[in-house]
Protein backbone atom coordinates (compact mmCIF):
# COMPACT_ATOMS: atom_id res chain seq x y z
CA UNK A 1 0.00 0.00 0.00
CA UNK A 2 1.66 3.15 -0.88
CA UNK A 3 1.08 6.35 1.09
CA UNK A 4 -0.33 9.08 -0.43
CA UNK A 5 1.11 12.99 0.13
CA UNK A 6 -0.94 16.17 1.77
CA UNK A 7 -2.02 18.16 -1.09
CA UNK A 8 -0.84 21.72 -1.29
CA UNK A 9 -4.17 24.01 -1.29
CA UNK A 10 -4.27 25.55 -4.69
CA UNK A 11 -6.22 29.15 -4.39
CA UNK A 12 -5.28 30.79 -7.56
CA UNK A 13 -9.01 29.41 -9.79
CA UNK A 14 -10.82 30.54 -6.67
CA UNK A 15 -9.47 33.88 -6.20
CA UNK A 16 -9.00 34.57 -10.11
CA UNK A 17 -13.20 33.61 -9.74
CA UNK A 18 -13.80 35.84 -6.96
CA UNK A 19 -10.94 37.85 -5.66
CA UNK A 20 -8.99 37.56 -2.63
CA UNK A 21 -11.11 39.45 -0.58
CA UNK A 22 -14.61 37.03 -1.43
CA UNK A 23 -12.65 33.93 -0.62
CA UNK A 24 -12.37 34.50 3.37
CA UNK A 25 -15.03 32.05 4.21
CA UNK A 26 -13.59 29.19 1.96
CA UNK A 27 -11.82 25.62 3.26
CA UNK A 28 -9.36 23.91 0.32
CA UNK A 29 -10.84 20.31 0.97
CA UNK A 30 -8.14 19.10 -1.62
CA UNK A 31 -8.02 18.22 -5.18
CA UNK A 32 -9.94 15.04 -7.48
CA UNK A 33 -7.83 14.88 -10.64
CA UNK A 34 -7.54 18.86 -11.14
CA UNK A 35 -10.73 19.47 -9.52
CA UNK A 36 -10.25 21.41 -6.82
CA UNK A 37 -12.35 21.42 -3.54
CA UNK A 38 -13.51 24.51 -1.91
CA UNK A 39 -15.94 24.16 0.96
CA UNK A 40 -17.55 27.75 2.26
CA UNK A 41 -17.45 27.23 5.75
CA UNK A 42 -20.38 29.34 6.91
CA UNK A 43 -22.68 28.13 4.21
CA UNK A 44 -20.98 24.00 4.52
CA UNK A 45 -21.62 23.96 0.59
CA UNK A 46 -19.00 23.22 -2.17
CA UNK A 47 -17.61 24.93 -5.28
CA UNK A 48 -15.74 22.99 -7.78
CA UNK A 49 -13.47 24.49 -10.05
CA UNK A 50 -10.83 23.25 -12.25
CA UNK A 51 -7.50 24.80 -12.80
CA UNK A 52 -8.58 27.19 -15.35
CA UNK A 53 -12.22 28.21 -13.22
CA UNK A 54 -14.20 25.88 -14.82
CA UNK A 55 -16.78 25.14 -12.35
CA UNK A 56 -18.66 21.22 -11.81
CA UNK A 57 -21.48 20.15 -9.77
CA UNK A 58 -21.80 16.86 -7.77
CA UNK A 59 -23.84 14.92 -9.24
CA UNK A 60 -23.55 11.03 -6.96
CA UNK A 61 -20.69 10.36 -4.86
CA UNK A 62 -17.23 11.24 -6.84
CA UNK A 63 -19.26 12.26 -10.06
CA UNK A 64 -18.77 15.69 -11.32
CA UNK A 65 -20.94 17.74 -14.20
CA UNK A 66 -19.96 20.78 -15.72
CA UNK A 67 -22.24 23.70 -15.07
CA UNK A 68 -22.30 27.42 -14.82
CA UNK A 69 -20.48 29.11 -12.71
CA UNK A 70 -22.65 32.10 -12.10
CA UNK A 71 -25.88 30.08 -11.03
CA UNK A 72 -23.73 27.64 -8.24
CA UNK A 73 -22.18 31.11 -7.08
CA UNK A 74 -25.50 32.88 -7.11
CA UNK A 75 -27.02 29.97 -5.43
CA UNK A 76 -24.09 30.71 -2.66
CA UNK A 77 -24.34 33.83 -2.11
CA UNK A 78 -28.54 33.46 -1.28
CA UNK A 79 -27.86 30.85 1.13
CA UNK A 80 -25.05 33.28 2.85
CA UNK A 81 -27.94 36.14 2.59
CA UNK A 82 -30.09 33.94 4.96
CA UNK A 83 -27.44 33.28 7.01
CA UNK A 84 -26.64 36.89 7.65
CA UNK A 85 -23.34 36.86 6.10
CA UNK A 86 -21.54 37.53 2.82
CA UNK A 87 -18.75 35.72 0.73
CA UNK A 88 -16.32 38.66 2.72
CA UNK A 89 -17.51 37.34 5.70
CA UNK A 90 -14.15 35.30 7.30
CA UNK A 91 -14.74 31.85 8.32
CA UNK A 92 -11.80 32.43 10.91
CA UNK A 93 -11.69 31.31 14.95
CA UNK A 94 -13.45 33.69 16.06
CA UNK A 95 -16.70 32.75 13.86
CA UNK A 96 -16.08 29.15 14.65
CA UNK A 97 -15.66 30.14 18.34
CA UNK A 98 -18.93 32.62 18.26
CA UNK A 99 -21.16 29.50 16.56
CA UNK A 100 -19.62 26.48 18.83
CA UNK A 101 -20.47 28.99 22.20
CA UNK A 102 -24.24 29.48 20.60
CA UNK A 103 -24.56 25.56 19.57
CA UNK A 104 -23.78 25.13 23.33
CA UNK A 105 -25.86 27.21 24.29
CA UNK A 106 -28.64 25.46 22.74
CA UNK A 107 -27.61 22.06 24.30
CA UNK A 108 -25.52 20.99 20.97
CA UNK A 109 -22.28 19.20 22.22
CA UNK A 110 -19.88 18.81 19.38
CA UNK A 111 -16.79 16.82 17.88
CA UNK A 112 -14.49 17.87 15.73
CA UNK A 113 -12.14 15.74 13.79
CA UNK A 114 -9.43 17.37 11.36
CA UNK A 115 -8.54 15.79 7.99
CA UNK A 116 -6.16 16.60 5.61
CA UNK A 117 -6.79 17.28 1.72
CA UNK A 118 -5.56 14.34 -0.34
CA UNK A 119 -5.79 14.33 -4.23
CA UNK A 120 -7.45 11.25 -5.81
CA UNK A 121 -7.36 9.47 -9.07
CA UNK A 122 -10.23 9.71 -11.33
CA UNK A 123 -11.77 8.65 -14.86
CA UNK A 124 -12.93 10.89 -17.34
CA UNK A 125 -15.79 9.46 -18.90
CA UNK A 126 -16.51 12.24 -21.38
CA UNK A 127 -15.55 15.77 -21.48
CA UNK A 128 -18.46 17.31 -19.41
CA UNK A 129 -18.92 14.68 -16.71
CA UNK A 130 -16.09 13.18 -14.16
CA UNK A 131 -16.35 10.01 -12.09
CA UNK A 132 -14.32 8.77 -9.55
CA UNK A 133 -13.29 5.47 -9.52
CA UNK A 134 -10.98 5.28 -6.21
CA UNK A 135 -12.61 4.91 -3.00
CA UNK A 136 -11.38 7.42 -0.62
CA UNK A 137 -9.29 6.11 2.34
CA UNK A 138 -11.82 4.43 5.17
CA UNK A 139 -11.19 7.16 8.01
CA UNK A 140 -12.25 4.64 10.62
CA UNK A 141 -9.69 1.41 10.22
CA UNK A 142 -7.36 3.55 8.58
CA UNK A 143 -7.32 1.06 5.49
CA UNK A 144 -7.96 1.64 1.60
CA UNK A 145 -11.44 0.53 0.23
CA UNK A 146 -11.10 -0.57 -3.20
Amino acid sequence: MSKRGVVEANWKPLENRLGAARCAGFMFMGRVNGINLYKHGISRSYLYLDEDGNCYIARRPGCYLATDFDQELSKLEKCLRGLGATLETSYDESFIAQKQEALRQHGVSLLTIQVEPDEVTIHRSNPTTICLIRSCANLVSGTKMG
